[in-house]
């Protein structure tokens, strides 16, 4: 299990990074627990978080057509929140497979939902789960005309899905777009006929940080400028070709559901 350390800047940091620190180099993690210093108790709960844009730049994208969208924040507006349950623990914590929730747009704002336990001062260890069942309603979804069209074929993998695309098109695209509660993701535009791969995250990630700092945007930092949807849940479908489309919702549980 890769670890992530993801640090407070500004005033606030000093203290809080002198008791992360100490804390990284003392926990240990097996294989299905981490296992804390002696005598410091946790809560289990899960950890959210969702920032939006307030000032940034924006540029075209997508191609003709496309939805500008920002590429570099300059202020976000951020809110936190652990939701504890009623369970205190200390010394092993166990690391049972549990839903999560990433959904990050280029500028850093989207959405974290992560489970794991709060310690002392504030400080968060949580983790995700990459284990996933993927299903969709339908593996074919149409859109066009009778002279512009387009069909979409899914295939589920381990972790993620293949889409195959079939067109005939005298003018103009198709593209496929994979959305999530606030962050939409396109994962295909073109006037030829192609395919794609959309992968979620594919390794367990342990992640500390502290309640008050840690965001969507701190996120994607550490993890090296992820862009994108992953998880579990509800997400979406759409296929689109000139003003015609077609849509689905499709779910995705834990490997073991």
């Amino acid at each position: 299990m890769e670890l992530l350390a993801v640090l407070p800047r500004g005033p606030f940091s000093w203290g809080v990074k002198r008791t992360l620190n100490d804390l990284v180099s003392k926990v240990e993690v097996s294989d299905n627990a981490i296992v804390l210093p002696q005598g410091v108790e946790a809560q289990f709960g899960v950890f959210r978080s969702v920032s939006s844009v307030l000032l940034g730049s924006k540029v075209q994208t997508g191609g003709p057509g496309g939805s500008p969208v920002y590429l570099s924040g300059w202020l976000f507006n951020t809110s936190r929140e652990f939701s504890p349950d009623q369970r205190v623990v200390s010394g092993e914590l166990p690391l049972r497979s549990s839903p999560y929730r990433v959904e990050i747009s280029p500028s850093g704002a989207g959405l974290i939902e992560l489970p794991g336990y709060r310690v002392r001062n504030g400080v968060v260890i949580l983790y995700i789960t990459p284990e996933y069942r993927f299903h969709f309603p339908r593996e074919v979804l149409n859109a066009g005309d009778f002279e512009n069209y387009a069909q979409l074929s899914l295939k589920p993998l381990e972790n993620g899905f293949h889409g195959t695309i079939d067109m005939n098109l005298r003018r103009g695209y198709a593209e496929v777009i994979v959305g999530g509660r606030v962050v939409e993701d396109q994962v295909f535009l073109d006037e030829k006929s192609g395919d794609f791969t959309y992968r979620f995250i594919e390794n367990p990630l342990l992640v500390i940080s502290h309640e008050k700092t840690l965001s969507p945007q701190g996120l994607q930092k550490a993890l090296k400028g992820f862009i994108g949807l992953s998880g579990h849940g509800d997400f979406t479908m759409r296929l689109k070709v000139g003003k015609h489309k077609d849509e689905m919702t499709f779910s995705v549980g834990l490997g073991e559901e």
